[in-house]
């Protein structure tokens, strides 16, 4: 039977009208904290009034206490797909050569999105689970000299992957290409030094690791990156970098900036730095290892081979349907999880960690997996994941 005290063992509704609440284990959006909720809920700043600039500093000087950098980091209205599309307006022109190196949906975004900017595209493509090889990336210079931008994904939110951008920004250093990074999901999760790791550019986005709503881009953006600025030709009026530039300097917006996000950021940075941003690094890392460590109790396979610390890619057995292993968790205990994209369509569950999780949240969610593969008729110890994440956890039974 299930270990006493764990989350499986407590339901999850106050009385039978009461509908069943959520709790998100997604990649995105992930759970938003009740102070940063308190924050968004008052009176808007106005992004023209006296109030703004302070605002805008803080997000500005908090965001590079996360990623970390030095380098100036501008806020965009707008999807994570949003501020990637600006860092190839903004380094590129038609015709010129990119690479791109991907294993996964969204690494793969970057080629899409270099194509509809009529930016030739030289990709190095990897299976899915596995990680980017930096010397891979070095032989394509290599080959290549004329490459501009190498497009890199530090983690891979459809297969669970972290890819080593330390070695390929060492790689890319020795040339004159520029490196740009999706943070995506990585920011908060994993470290990501801008100046030390090389990379000349890294975008994020609101609703991973910084805990908000969807609605808001980030992108950290170093001095090489202006001498691309200058050359390139690509339209672009909304996405120009350069105008963020200009009014972050005299603390304003070029357009109007999603207020009401901004003051649930302010919250989200001071709740990361009273954690510490290394302990909110560690308590990812713990976090992951806790899913992972009950994924393999149950006798299931982790997905990744070089792990992200937002997420564990969980293959599941042949027989096991993961559509409706979700829909289980989702309507039975309130758990809601990634399914698998691409073929891995029904094949795979991603359980995240990212953002606002606890231990016993993640004991949850572990708990939750435990009883839908239980009624898929999966075997396995009863309460083998629960105690697996617990010993990583250190909570006891």
């Amino acid at each position: 039977m299930l270990l006493k005290n764990s989350p499986a063992g407590i339901e999850n509704r106050g009385s039978p009208d009461e509908p069943l609440r959520q709790r998100l284990f997604t990649p995105g959006p992930t759970p938003i904290p009740e102070r940063v909720q308190a924050a968004m809920a008052g009176t808007p700043v106005y992004h023209r009034g006296p109030e703004f600039p302070a605002l805008l500093r803080n997000a500005v000087q908090g965001l590079q206490e996360v990623f970390p950098t030095s380098y100036d980091v501008f806020l965009l209205s707008c999807s994570g797909t949003g501020v990637m599309e600006a860092a190839v307006a903004n380094t590129l022109c038609a015709g010129d050569r990119a690479l791109v190196v991907q294993a996964g949906q969204f690494g793969a975004r970057w080629t899409d999105l270099c194509r509809a900017y009529g930016v030739e595209v030289v990709e190095r493509e990897f299976p899915w689970g596995e990680a980017v090889d930096p010397q891979v990336v070095a032989e394509a210079l290599r080959d290549d000299p004329g490459l501009r931008v190498v497009f890199a994904t530090q983690s891979e939110t459809s297969t669970g992957v972290l890819h080593d951008v330390a070695s390929i920004g060492e790689i890319v250093s020795e040339t004159g290409t520029l490196l740009v990074v999706d943070g995506v999901s990585s920011v908060a999760a994993h470290p990501l030094p801008l100046e030390a790791w090389n990379v000349d550019l890294a975008v994020t986005a609101s609703q991973k690791g910084l805990m908000l709503p969807p609605g808001m881009g980030m992108a950290a953006v170093g001095p090489r990156v202006w001498k691309a600025h200058g050359r390139s030709r690509l339209p672009k009026f909304y996405w120009d970098l350069e105008g963020y530039r200009r009014s972050l300097a005299e603390g304003r917006a070029p357009a109007t900036l999603p207020v009401t996000l901004m003051a649930g950021l302010r919250a989200a940075l001071q709740m990361l730095r009273e954690e510490g941003i290394p302990q909110v690094w560690e308590r990812h890392a713990r976090h992951a290892r806790a899913v992972r460590r009950s994924a393999a109790a149950l006798g299931l396979t982790s997905f990744a081979r070089q792990p992200s610390n937002a997420l564990t890619a969980i293959l599941l057995p042949g027989g096991v349907d993961g559509l409706a292993l979700m829909e289980y968790m989702r309507r039975e205990r309130g758990v809601v999880v990634g399914g698998g994209l691409g073929d891995y369509r029904g094949r795979m569950v991603r359980v995240s960690n990212l953002g606002h999780v606890d231990d016993a949240g993640i004991l949850e969610a572990v708990s939750a997996l435990e009883i839908g593969l239980r009624e898929t008729g999966w075997k396995f110890e009863a309460g083998a994941g629960v105690k697996a994440a617990q010993c990583v956890l250190k909570v006891s039974g």
